[in-house]
């Protein structure tokens, strides 16, 4: 086995430019106690403490989705004691000044880096809108006494429907059938040749068996295909309460008709699947990305889909994001590609949203979120005391 691991106010307290500083910020927390009326805030209601517990919502799109979901929105103003502020992302990756402005970040797709963390003594907790840590470095932030948390349960069901729709937009031919039907090609698409491919019976491999891997299992279940899994951290015990094979990653390959990248993207799982590892898959077989762009070889995937050493491939996740207008995967008519979005539902925002703002109370309250990555981090001696000082300071 070659690699191993497969595995979320008033106005003027911000500036509407991004990730620039309004100067009101500074002034007001300096008050022994504000309170942000309703009617200047555009429906927002927020009060600060003499010390407040400072969340930064990062400015590339996290801010305005938690801002828009009414439970999240709710539990923030309901909460005394809590200033709210755009977090600037116009710096990458993200100054250690910047971040020690904050107790709480709920981030996106922002980079931190050991720069970003380096003699930072505030902040005790980064939270990821989603399931993926792969742009936070958890041994830097573990050094510096800060948690760092997903909302794995959040995106888990959006994920893993957005895994099955490439599934069934491939294995239907689903694409191609609908340009027939838009340009009369009513008898092509109807032909024997064209069929899709019946997934009864046929064999789908896990790379990754966690929160999304299981739920995409509860969904194909009713297919009755047979279920490899690739997941040298799933336990034994667990893996026994599902009608699941797991394999090595070779056999996996070989065996599978569909083969489902679910893993985190680490050091180990980089280029996962390369040049040798497509070789190894049926001439038939699809795959399918949902997790990150760079556990394939996408260089290597390009080549195999112009050569048809693979029928074909879905893509939800590309390195980089966005695609490179140059990429040759953009002249093939054997891959499907989806922006990076197709799991965005009103569910999924509303979800890892609400679990955003909870794993900010949790540590405002003194204690530790659900869902965190860097588990060492929970015996920081620097972390322990900022718990602590958060217990005495607001009552949890």
């Amino acid at each position: 086995m070659r690699r191993s691991r497969p595995c979320h106010r008033n106005d003027n307290l911000f500036s509407e430019a991004r990730g620039h500083w309004a100067p009101a910020v500074t002034r007001l927390i300096q008050r022994t106690t504000v309170v942000f009326n309703r009617r200047t805030l555009r429906g927002d209601h927020f009060m600060t403490s003499p010390l407040p517990f400072r969340i930064g919502l990062t400015d590339d799109g996290v801010y305005d989705r938690v801002m828009a979901v009414p439970s999240a929105r709710k539990a923030l103003e309901n909460k005394a004691g809590i200033e709210i502020a755009r977090f600037p992302v116009d710096i990458d990756p993200i100054p250690a000044d910047v971040l020690n402005r904050f107790d709480a970040v709920l981030t996106g797709g922002v980079n931190f880096t050991p720069t970003s963390t380096a003699g930072v003594d505030r902040c005790a907790l980064i939270v990821r809108f989603g399931a993926g840590y792969d742009r936070v470095d958890l041994s830097a932030c573990t050094e510096s006494g800060i948690i760092v948390a997903t909302t794995p349960a959040g995106v888990r069901r959006p994920m893993a429907t957005a895994a099955l729709t490439h599934i069934l937009v491939l294995s239907t031919r689903f694409v191609f059938k609908s340009e027939c039907a838009n340009n009369g090609r009513w008898d092509e698409a109807q032909s024997a040749a064209q069929a899709g491919l019946g997934l009864t019976g046929r064999t789908i491999g896990f790379l990754g068996f966690g929160s999304i891997g299981k739920d995409l299992y509860s969904l194909i279940k009713p297919f009755d295909m047979r279920h490899l899994v690739f997941d040298p951290y799933l336990d034994e015990v667990t893996g026994r309460r599902y009608d699941i094979e797991q394999v090595d990653l070779e056999t996996l390959l070989s065996a599978s008709d569909i083969v489902v990248i679910l893993c985190a993207l680490t050091e180990e799982t980089h280029h996962l699947i390369g040049a040798r590892e497509l070789e190894q898959m049926k001439p038939s077989a699809y795959l399918v990305n949902v997790a990150r762009g760079a556990i394939i070889d996408q260089i290597a995937l390009a080549g195999a889909l112009a050569e048809k050493q693979i029928q074909g491939a879905g893509l939800d996740a590309l390195d980089p994001e966005p695609i490179s207008p140059d990429d040759p995967l953009l002249t093939l008519n054997n891959v499907h590609l989806t922006p990076h979005a197709l799991g965005i539902t009103d569910e999924l925002v509303r979800g890892c949203s609400e679990l955003c703002v909870q794993a900010a109370l949790d540590v405002m309250q003194g204690n530790s979120p659900e869902s965190v990555i860097n588990r060492d981090v929970l015996d920081h001696l620097g972390l322990r005391e900022k718990l602590e000082r958060y217990r005495n300071r607001y009552g949890g």
